[in-house]
């Protein structure tokens, strides 16, 4: 009630003040938050309530809320909301785009008055999980064997979900090295990422490997690393590719599995759309009941992100989302100094082609892997006063 009393200056100021504290809070607690009611809890609390306190009397300025980006986003998840008429749910698809529309505006609002310093905040959130990715690997594999495939103790449960997380600690650390002129700040980055690389080998994620691979190597092209701490990181990754061929049957983790269905349910999916000019449109609609029928039985979603928007909301939700990703990827090409989370939102794209539903969802792991990036990226874009970004770590 307090708050409500105070000027708008003030109020914004003191809000200001706890949004962007709780920005920090809310993007490293998807490495440690114990459900996701619980993450949803953090980002209420450090980020949503906040925001709410200010965004609704400030004037509209779409060049403070993240511009045409987050106009498109929220023009896709406006969409999404939409087919929830003939998907049969409306009232809880109103919620999420409330809650995609605080992060989107108020990321991009808090980062125009506030600047960050990226590389002290994405060295922290690889640290971070390190520490998580020793507790978890030491909590899981204390009443299970080495061979098994680990699961999380967050928001990231199964083994996938895992890799996925752990993927993204692995990239930002490798990235974050490769910036510095710090010989021993890139060694000590890189040993940072060791945990988090084995929780995502013991994982046996195919997709985030695969995914984190091929990031890698545009990074590669892109930042052009010094060949010293490259010479180092791949003697030591070719060491622990022996270790594990030595001590895991690779043909069967990781070869055996197949496709697990996957071609399959694309295929059937496809064949859904093709054959219903409405289906292949507007889509089934959105809905709290995700459920797919396909030829090999019933699942929750289409195991492709992408595929999965195509089917809910036709090639029109499909097209506004592949619109707001190509928006941002080509508005972030030369920015070298935001390579981190251009290359970030990349490799999550990578990991939601093998997996996931519509990116129009609960507060959940594809959050870490599209919409966190996308925020932050988005906001970093947008002109402003002041944003100083060290394209250097000090050491």
């Amino acid at each position: 009630m307090g708050l409500m009393l105070l000027n708008r200056e003030q109020r914004e100021q003191k809000m200001l003040a706890w949004a962007y504290v709780g920005l920090w809070v809310f993007v490293t607690a998807f490495l440690w938050a114990p459900s996701r009611d619980g993450l949803e809890g953090i980002y209420a609390l450090a980020f949503f309530i906040p925001l709410l306190l200010v965004l609704p009397w400030r004037k509209p300025d779409l060049q403070k809320y993240g511009g045409w980006f987050t106009a498109i986003a929220l023009a896709y998840a406006g969409w999404s909301l939409l087919s929830g008429v003939w998907g049969g749910d409306v009232g809880y698809l109103v919620l999420q785009w409330l809650v995609l529309a605080v992060w989107l505006a108020g990321a991009a609002w808090v980062l125009q008055k506030k600047s960050i310093d990226w590389d002290i905040f994405l060295r922290w959130f690889v640290l971070i999980g390190a520490a998580t990715a020793v507790i978890n690997i030491a909590v899981f594999y204390w009443s299970h064997p080495l061979a098994a495939r680990m699961e999380g103790i967050t928001i990231a449960r199964a083994p996938t979900l895992v890799g996925q997380v752990y993927g993204v600690v692995v990239l930002i650390g490798i990235l974050l090295s490769w910036r510095t002129d710090c010989f021993k700040c890139a060694l000590g980055l890189s040993l940072a990422c060791i945990p988090a690389l084995a929780a995502l080998g013991l994982s046996q994620s195919r997709g985030p490997l695969l995914s984190l691979v091929i990031v890698v190597i545009i990074g590669l092209f892109w930042l052009r690393p010094t060949w010293k701490i490259l010479l180092v990181q791949v003697s030591t990754a070719l060491l622990g590719l022996l270790a594990i061929v030595a001590i895991f049957p690779l043909d069967q983790l990781l070869l055996g599995r197949g496709a697990s269905f996957r071609d399959q349910i694309w295929l059937d999916v496809i064949r859904q759309m093709h054959a219903s000019p409405t289906l292949f449109l507007w889509g089934v609609g959105m809905s709290d009941v995700t459920d797919i029928q396909t030829s090999i039985g019933e699942y929750h979603h289409a195991h492709n992100a992408w595929l999965d928007i195509g089917y809910r909301t036709g090639v029109i939700g499909l097209g506004l989302a592949v619109v707001h990703l190509g928006l941002l990827l080509w508005s972030a090409r030369r920015h070298w100094q935001l390579a981190p989370l251009t290359l970030w939102l990349i490799y999550g794209c990578g990991c939601l082609f093998v997996d996931s539903r519509s990116l129009f969802w609960e507060i959940d792991v594809k959050w870490l892997l599209y919409w966190i990036p996308a925020g932050l990226l988005a906001a970093s874009l947008m002109p402003r006063k002041v944003l100083p970004v060290r394209s250097r770590l000090n050491g």
